[in-house]
C-alpha cells in the first residue's frame, strides 16, 4: 500500500494547536493523527461535525471557525503582525 500526499489549507493557529495536541498525546508526525481521526470518522460513518448544507449555513460555519481561530491565537498568545506601508 502506498501513501499520497495531499496539500490542505489551515490556518497556522489551527494547525499550531493540533500540533500542540499530537505532540502531547506522543504523535510524532501529524498526519498519523490526522490518518487515525479519518479511520474514526470512516467507521462512525460521520465527521462528528454539522452538516453544511446551504450558502447561509456555510458562511455561519465560516464566522464561527475565525473566531474560533481568534480564541485560539489569543489561548496561544500570539498576535497579529501589522504590515507597515512605506
Amino acid at each position: 500500500m502506498t501513501r499520497k500526499g495531499y496539500l490542505i489549507n489551515i490556518y497556522q493557529e489551527i494547525y499550531q494547536a493540533f500540533k500542540l495536541l499530537c505532540d502531547r498525546s506522543g504523535y510524532k508526525r501529524l498526519n498519523e493523527a490526522v490518518e487515525g481521526l479519518m479511520l474514526k470518522c470512516i467507521r462512525n460513518g460521520s465527521l462528528g461535525l454539522p452538516s453544511i448544507c446551504s450558502r447561509m449555513e456555510r458562511l455561519e460555519m465560516r464566522i464561527k471557525l475565525i473566531e474560533e481561530r481568534d480564541m485560539i491565537k489569543k489561548a496561544l498568545g500570539w498576535r497579529s503582525v501589522e504590515k507597515r506601508v512605506s
